[in-house]
């Protein structure tokens, strides 16, 4: 899915999390082109943070002159206010190609790339998290590479927080969806 975002509005579906998380679920790719005029917004600055934790990072043009969504490549979708038109054939072709420049065209929001790079778990962690995904024990982790059973619960409660999840088994469903094992 790809998305022209020209304004920050909080209750848009452009910064919904579960938009967001459901899209990664299903097609796995996301490209986000924000107008650079609401990137240093707190509340942006946050979802960046968040997306990029997600291995998503938005980027920011100059000035986005219309707010569009693309999906699959086969159907996309022009708003304008409350109004809002399907778009398809050639007129969708258009479109892609506006938005491939424009992504093109764009730079990395940095608080995204930034949390991308603070929040991916380290080498040890994602062997961990492989280990434990075959069914070890901490203890077996522990022994396996030669570290204590101390560090590999360390290791796990980083991964966890670093994956922004709540169980060890959420964190193992996020790490494979982030293809970490």
């Amino acid at each position: 899915m790809s998305l022209l975002v020209s304004t920050y509005s909080p209750d848009s579906f452009e910064f919904s999390s579960q938009v967001v998380d459901l899209v990664l679920r299903r097609t796995g790719s996301l490209r986000l082109v924000w107008s650079a005029d609401f990137v240093h917004e707190p509340a942006v600055i946050t979802f960046a943070r968040w997306l990029g934790a997600r291995g998503v990072v938005p980027r920011a043009v100059h000035h986005v002159p219309v707010r569009a969504l693309i999906m699959d490549r086969t159907v996309g979708v022009l708003f304008d206010g409350e109004q809002s038109e399907l778009v398809r054939t050639s007129a969708l072709q258009s479109l892609c190609q506006f938005v491939d420049r424009m992504w093109e065209r764009g730079r990395p929001v940095p608080s995204a790339t930034a949390a991308e790079a603070a929040t991916s778990p380290p080498a040890r962690s994602e062997l961990i998290l492989r280990l434990l995904a075959e069914g070890l024990t901490d203890e077996a982790v522990a022994r396996r590479i030669g570290v204590s059973v101390r560090t590999v619960r360390n290791d796990v409660a980083s991964s966890m927080s670093c994956l922004d999840a709540r169980s060890r088994f959420q964190a193992g469903v996020r790490a494979a969806q982030l293809g970490l094992i």
